[in-house]
């Protein structure tokens, strides 16, 4: 399978779930994930999971504009970059974001089972730039 695809739809699968249900996010990580947000650094399903859902606004909207995604590793990981505007609920302008997933195993993100896309251990790096 071609990694962009994968990687494309792994990106669609988490800004829906985002975008739609936080708290679904749980089966894209494990206890070993770590999310890194402003400079906190955050391990586990469960921290991440309650990390994002206390983010200060309940609606959003992704539009992703690019997904990359490159080899990692000798396991067949791969690291993918996204970016693209977040629309807030209430809010006239959007915000620009940029997000970096690391997938250990290329294999995890093709054979997990329990949503599209799931990477194992997964690492995020997020941060929100304004306009």
């Amino acid at each position: 399978m071609d990694p962009d695809a994968v990687s494309k739809a792994f990106v669609e699968h988490y800004y829906t779930l985002f975008d739609a249900n936080r708290g679904a996010l749980a089966n894209l990580y494990q206890e070993t994930s770590m999310l890194t947000f402003e400079g906190q650094k955050i391990q586990g399903s469960q921290s991440i999971v309650a990390k994002l859902t206390s983010l200060p606004f309940q609606q959003c909207q992704h539009s992703i504009t690019t997904v990359d995604c490159q080899p990692s590793g000798p396991a067949g990981g791969m690291l993918v970059f996204v970016s693209g505007n977040l629309q807030l609920a209430g809010e006239q302008h959007a915000l620009k974001f940029s997000q970096g997933f690391r997938c250990d195993s290329f294999a995890d993100l093709l054979l997990n089972r329990r949503a599209i896309g799931g990477c194992g251990d997964l690492i995020v790096v997020a941060f929100l730039l304004v306009l």
